[in-house]
């Protein structure tokens, strides 16, 4: 592309008194439509520092070849065939002012607590990657001020290894001794060594029940996703939600993070904004994706939930009963006062009677004579 200007500007050099203008133009036209290729044409050149992967750390680890191959983050990719071997190295710089002695080791990689991967501690049994990665050098690193250093190790994958991925760690860890009474600190970087024994790659999802409980208004959901093939991969995942007249999805948390083969990750959703009556199902869907492959999508058993306000049915249904309660009392007091009074009536009327027929009763005699004297 840079050729053909000057290839131009020869041909414009060998005749200069034909057609100056024309040629000035054409000159001018070539190098404006040229200049938008040559801006695009060169690629960024990779830095030779990789990203700082701890913030704050008194020193850096990149892999020996960072920069010059398709490695990114300074992390370790392999792809080897059961029984074979590889050699490369790992470069420690010391950004402080005064020397540091670090300790290097490999170590297996295992989902941590709160999600993602963590490194396993120096002195644990190593089953994979941590035990087939072998220092070639002592595993304590003296390094000068400013300075840095190289540390050379090999990968052998045990001959019979089953194909898939596998998920390591190159561990540099710093120890700051104790200051008047206090504790030792460690500072630790890892760097993944993910390693692909190539084979037939076989992608399995599988899901828990779907669980749920009440929390803080809302109902949240839990489900375990657990990587039953061979194969390392990420997930997303969403809650399904149905019922109420339309549709709507909830993400599930964490995601993006890896699931090793044999490995497990719990999954959280929350659903708000409960229907005070009414019904909702929902379903869990997660989709697994093998980094630049395949992708794999399972749902969970459906949750049937049905919502009504018992309390305001239970006031509701209190007050009529405490309603008919009153009435039913009431009415048996009015019902009883009713046939009081009757009595009273029909006893006084009676009483008139003998009074009249001049038999007043013997237990009463005043009544008698009061009522005597009422004659006309």
């Amino acid at each position: 592309m840079n050729s053909c200007p000057r290839a131009r500007g020869g041909a414009t050099a060998t005749h200069p008194a034909r057609f100056p203008a024309l040629w000035s133009l054409l000159l001018t036209g070539l190098v404006l439509a040229l200049a938008p290729g040559a801006q695009a044409a060169p690629a960024p050149v990779p830095s030779p520092t990789p990203p700082n992967s701890a913030a704050g750390a008194p020193f850096g680890v990149r892999a020996g070849l960072y920069g010059l191959t398709t490695l990114t983050g300074g992390h370790f990719g392999y792809a080897l065939k059961a029984g074979a071997r590889i050699e490369d190295s790992a470069v420690i710089h010391n950004a402080s002012d005064e020397a540091r002695t670090f300790h290097v080791y490999g170590a297996d990689v295992a989902h941590a607590a709160g999600g993602g991967l963590a490194p396993a501690q120096e002195g644990q049994r190593m089953g994979a990657v941590g035990a087939w990665l072998k220092l070639d050098s002592e595993a304590t690193v003296t390094v000068r001020p400013k300075g840095s250093a190289t540390v050379r190790f090999s990968l052998a994958v045990p001959a019979g290894t089953p194909p898939g991925s596998y998920l390591g760690s190159l561990v540099t860890a710093l120890r700051t001794p104790a200051v008047s009474g206090g504790v030792n600190t460690e500072t630790r970087i890892a760097r993944l060594v993910e390693l692909t024994v190539p084979g037939t790659a076989d992608l399995q999802v599988s899901l828990t029940e779907l669980e749920h409980r009440s929390a803080g208004g809302g109902e949240e959901f839990t489900v375990t996703v657990r990587n039953t093939g061979n194969v390392l991969y990420t997930f997303a995942g969403t809650l399904n939600i149905t019922g109420g007249g339309s549709a709507r999805t909830v993400p599930l948390s964490p995601t993006g993070i890896y699931v090793i083969p044999g490995g497990s990750a719990t999954l959280t959703g929350r659903m708000a904004d409960l229907p005070a009556l009414g019904r909702r199902t929902v379903t869990a869907s997660v989709t697994a994706t093998v980094p630049g492959g395949a992708a794999k999508t399972v749902d969970s058993n459906t949750v049937r939930l049905s919502y009504f306000p018992w309390l305001i049915a239970a006031l509701i249904v209190g007050g009529f009963l405490a309603l008919v309660l009153l009435l039913v009392v009431t009415r048996r007091r009015r019902r009883a006062w009713l046939q009081r009074r009757a009595e009273e009536r029909t006893a006084l009327r009676a009483l008139r009677r003998r009074l009249r027929a001049g038999n007043p009763p013997a237990d009463a005699p005043q009544e008698a004579q009061a009522g005597g004297a009422e004659r006309p």
